[in-house]
């Protein structure tokens, strides 16, 4: 919330920044997702480590709450209800036992396939009327931006 703040306020409702286009496209694009996938009964933060697991398989509980932006107490409740439905499992780390490593296991397989069709659905309904040159444009101009902020 502070960090929307802080880049919206240089912007103006007739001339918002690059900053707050990108926060704004970002929020509307999950609020999309979400109407599609909240049929499943799915927080925003469940399916956002459902796809963080199926992305990489493996990663530690640390990682995942780095990836999702929340405290590893947070993700270790987040999990608990997740292994509880079936959709993952937790491994002991082979090199440290005071890790776990995190998999999606083989219910979620169903799950998971949908949320891949529900997201190609909100990227469509996103991108419309755009060429498949600006599209390309496009995730190399945002990809140089990420690679910017990363080497900093």
């Amino acid at each position: 919330m502070i960090s929307t703040l802080i880049i919206m306020s240089n912007a103006t409702l007739a001339n918002p920044t690059i900053s707050s286009l990108i926060l704004e496209t970002g929020r509307l694009i999950r609020q999309d997702f979400r109407r599609r996938a909240q049929a499943h009964g799915l927080t925003q933060a469940q399916w956002s480590a459902l796809a963080q697991l199926h992305r990489e398989p493996g990663m530690t509980q640390t990682t995942l709450a780095e990836r999702l932006e929340v405290h590893p107490v947070t993700v270790t409740q987040l999990l608990e209800r997740l292994v509880k439905a079936g959709w993952v499992r937790r491994e002991a780390h082979e090199q440290d036992r005071r890790a776990m490593r995190v998999y999606l296991d083989t219910k979620a397989e169903p799950l998971i396939a949908e949320l891949t069709r529900l997201g190609t659905e909100t990227r469509e309904r996103a991108l419309a009327g755009i060429t498949p040159q600006q599209r390309q444009q496009l995730e190399a101009l945002l990809s140089q931006i990420k690679s910017n902020l990363c080497d900093a």
